[in-house]
């Protein structure tokens, strides 16, 4: 093997030097070994695996020790696993996201006055603080039944919950945040105690029985966490691509504000070339083996999908953005198989909802003058935390 595979580390922020590093691990047979387990690097070998939720699952952490109510659901086994994932479905699958669809344009549209208002005021304005951040934790939070009010702490606490967790450290999700834990506590209370309760997220987890039992209050707040910060984290990062991806290329800015009908393509082509998510870690469950390579239970995998997304065998000249591909959704951003990100739709809409806005109410857009992205802190994610941008009002 070459030095780049040899030292390649799964978890190194998204650069160019990364990606080279990835087609040489594709190269050198599309699986290597490293500190964080099987590294897979190829489309086949990432798809394969994902699929295979029998003897592949997991989380970042090591959960073996920690009891079933504190797992979050990628990590809890089949058939469990598709038992929770059912009630999770009835809020945020693709078929239930239709209600939500009113309030995800409006509050889009709001947003990008308000970005235009600070514009106008300051000359220029943070594209991310002012509208990748706040509309995936406004819907998520409407979702799951807050109170308006409470929408930004969702952002302000996934950011606190993920930079705690970025030590991979095996704990309770709510040890790593006790005051959101006790948050989601107080709205179980509240629906427990009501005889009318919003049919949202946690009343659907409180009614909803589980292989003939109801999920404990600790295992309700561990999985609706994960799911915020999930469902936060993901989308903003999808967001924060699409615009710095725009604000980069005025000519397909222009584009897209020509022919709105490009932008569902647009937000493909940015999942596929800046995957969100840029790897996902399991265990192995049972003897196995992906592209030659024998595996053991016990041991660690972490899937790659931003390499799978830019793998030479499926997708022509993956370095290149494009909006000609002959199948956009030919990716992986969100998994695949019987696990795959059941927010994906919720994602997709937020996104397209955010890029409409925009563009039927800014001319153009460009960073400022020397402005430089930095490194997203959360060593899974692949997004941008800052991007000062000029706006011109259409």
């Amino acid at each position: 093997m070459g030095e780049a595979v040899t030292k390649f580390n799964p978890y190194a922020p998204s650069s160019d030097e990364r990606y080279e590093a990835m087609a040489a691990v594709r190269a050198a047979g599309g699986v290597v070994p490293t500190d964080a387990g099987y590294y897979i690097a190829t489309a086949t070998g990432v798809e394969q695996g994902l699929r295979d939720v029998e003897k592949f699952v997991g989380s970042f952490m090591d959960v073996s020790a920690l009891p079933e109510s504190d797992i979050v659901l990628a990590a809890i086994p089949e058939p469990r696993h598709g038992v929770i994932r059912r009630v999770v479905n009835t809020v945020v699958a693709g078929h239930r996201t239709a209600p939500a669809e009113p309030f995800i344009r409006a509050e889009a549209a709001r947003l990008v006055e308000r970005a235009l208002d600070m514009a106008r005021r300051d000359g220029s304005v943070d594209l991310v603080e002012t509208l990748a951040d706040p509309l995936p934790s406004a819907v998520i939070a409407h979702i799951t039944g807050a109170p308006v009010a409470d929408h930004d702490n969702f952002r302000v606490w996934s950011d606190e919950l993920l930079e705690a967790q970025n030590t991979v450290a095996s704990a309770p999700m709510r040890d790593f945040h006790p005051a959101f834990a006790a948050y989601i506590q107080a709205m179980i209370d509240e629906r427990r105690a009501s005889d009318d309760p919003p049919d949202d997220l946690i009343t659907r987890f409180l009614r909803t029985d589980v292989d003939g039992e109801f999920l404990t209050d600790r295992a309700i707040v561990t999985q609706t966490m994960f799911i915020l910060v999930a469902g936060n984290e993901t989308t903003r990062n999808l967001i924060s691509n699409c615009l710095h991806t725009l604000a980069t290329t005025p000519e397909l800015y222009a584009r897209i504000r020509d022919a709105d009908s490009m932008i569902p393509v647009l937000v493909e082509e940015s999942l596929r070339f800046d995957s969100p998510v840029q790897v996902l870690a399991r265990a192995v469950l049972a003897d196995t083996e992906i592209a030659g390579c024998p595996m053991q239970p016990g041991e660690r995998v972490v899937f790659g999908i931003a390499s799978a997304n830019r793998d030479e065998s499926v997708h022509e000249c993956p370095a290149e953005f494009r909006l000609d591909r002959v199948k956009p959704r030919d990716h992986l951003a969100f998994g695949t198989g019987p696990h795959v990100c059941p927010g994906a739709t919720l994602a997709r809409l937020e996104a397209v909802a955010m890029l409409e806005a925009l563009a039927s109410r800014v001319a153009g857009l460009e960073l400022v003058d020397g402005f430089e992205p930095a490194p997203n802190p959360v060593f899974w994610a692949n997004g941008h935390r800052r991007l000062q941008a000029l706006l011109t009002p259409a």
